[in-house]
């Protein structure tokens, strides 16, 4: 089944009230202004201010503390400095969010895949918000909003007369079961995500290899992204018309092949070449070797074409591929498809 596209009134921007109609004068009561512009909307003020009132606090009660020491894993939520979002999961057994204070609790960054999205979210704005839910046993959460700092071992250990023993016991690890850094979060806000919704859950044995790289333990493809063609696998119309700039830029500045295209209509070379490249990756456009043989033979005849200046091309097109950090597998892989089309570029 395809999916279909929502109206575009729905997409459209105007759908959006500009952020002056909701502005708010100062208030204490938590929230965002959105939010209690909305309250005031949809006439729900009531309900919300008791909610405010009755459950947000700005540090963590005694019981919420004692709450998220039993817990093992929690979702995190971040985005970077323009509000782009990643959430992610944590976990670990139970006690590894540790509770510094009524104000700061503290967690592990183990081994992962590298990519480092949270953290470096973090690192451009430090707005956290977090998700901690008991399936198995009470049915409740606790949310916790709050401004994170990501912290070293070495950091970490000039305080550690101050630190639980079970951290100082997690940093002495060896192997893949020690963490790579800790996460520090300052609690703004805390309240509870009620219980209504949440269903109950048992929990099963299952053996845990903290660290393992082993694809068959992670399920690297349990969504089978393997199958699916070059041109998706690498961003799909916006890479291409990333790398399509980037690789003109370096071939009109390059003085072997740069000759070819003087004169040429850059802003109709770029689509062509875009079309052309999405059509051999894989995606949803065609270009037949006999367009591509028609269109070079006067470079051919004319300008003498040769197998250097395809040699140089397809060099050039690699340095953009590696600059814009495509992985070396698609690389190859985009490589070999390109080399496929030397004869009808040369018009062998």
């Amino acid at each position: 089944m395809q999916s279909q596209e929502p109206p575009k009134s729905i997409l459209s921007e105007n759908t959006i009230e500009n952020t002056e109609n909701y502005a708010t004068k100062p208030t204490l009561t938590p929230g965002s202004d959105g939010e209690h512009y909305l309250q005031k909307k949809y006439d729900t003020e009531d309900r919300a201010n008791t909610f405010y009132n009755d459950q947000v606090l700005d540090y963590l009660a005694p019981k919420m503390q004692q709450f998220i020491v039993k817990q093992e894993f929690m979702f995190v939520s971040t985005s970077d400095r323009r509000g782009e979002c990643d959430c992610t999961s944590k976990f670990g057994t139970a006690g590894f969010i540790r509770v510094l204070n009524e104000k700061h609790i503290i967690f592990p960054e183990r081994r992962g895949n590298g990519v480092f999205a949270n953290l470096g979210n973090i690192l451009e704005n430090p707005h956290i918000g977090l998700l901690i839910i008991d399936f198995f046993q009470d049915t409740i959460g606790l949310h916790i909003n709050g401004k994170a700092k990501i912290i070293e071992h070495d950091e970490l250990l000039n305080f550690k007369d101050n630190l639980p023993q079970s951290i100082l016991d997690e940093i002495g690890l060896e192997g893949p079961r020690q963490p790579e850094h800790w996460v520090m979060v300052e609690v703004e806000e805390a309240y509870v995500q009620c219980s209504k919704h949440i269903p109950l859950l048992k929990k099963e044995d299952k053996r845990i290899d903290w660290g393992t790289d082993s694809a068959a333990a992670k399920k690297v493809d349990y969504f089978q992204l393997q199958g699916i063609p070059l041109y998706d696998r690498i961003g799909g119309d916006k890479s291409m018309e990333v790398a399509v700039a980037l690789f003109y830029q370096k071939v009109l500045q390059d003085e072997l092949v740069g000759k070819f295209f003087t004169n040429i209509d850059m802003e109709s070379q770029l689509l062509k070449q875009k079309s052309f490249l999405s059509m051999t990756f894989g995606g949803p456009y065609q270009y037949s070797g006999l367009d591509i043989r028609a269109t070079h033979q006067h470079l051919v005849e004319k300008l003498g074409l040769t197998d250097c200046h395809f040699n140089r091309v397809a060099e050039i097109f690699q340095e953009t591929l590696v600059e814009l950090r495509v992985p070396d597998k698609e690389i190859n892989r985009m490589m070999e498809i390109l080399e496929t089309f030397r004869g009808d570029v040369l018009g062998h």
